[in-house]
């Protein structure tokens, strides 16, 4: 059963947090400093995979405005399974 993580956000902070969760998918995101001759890096090491937070997101939009949103969990895809046809008899398509 799904979880609303984000109850107290409104609509538009969801919104920013797609929008960043998406650039972190295009771009990934991981953050250098430097001060006083030393350097750190931060990444999102530890954290839930971007499609799983987007998605959690995305459930968090739908109970806020399910006219507006769709449920990101009512059609996933659960499992698939190849099928074949004979209908080429096992040859390539001609282009």
């Amino acid at each position: 059963m799904p979880v609303n993580y984000y109850p107290q956000k409104t609509e538009d902070e969801l919104l920013v947090a797609l929008e960043s969760l998406q650039k972190r998918t295009t771009e990934g995101a991981v953050f250098f400093t430097t001060a006083a001759g030393l350097q750190s890096q931060r990444s999102f090491q530890g954290s839930s995979p971007v499609s799983v937070e987007i998605r959690r997101v995305l459930y968090s939009l739908h109970k806020l405005l399910p006219d507006t949103y769709e449920n990101p969990y009512a059609q996933r895809v659960r499992r698939t399974r190849p099928s074949y046809t004979a209908e080429n008899n096992g040859q390539l398509p001609l282009e």
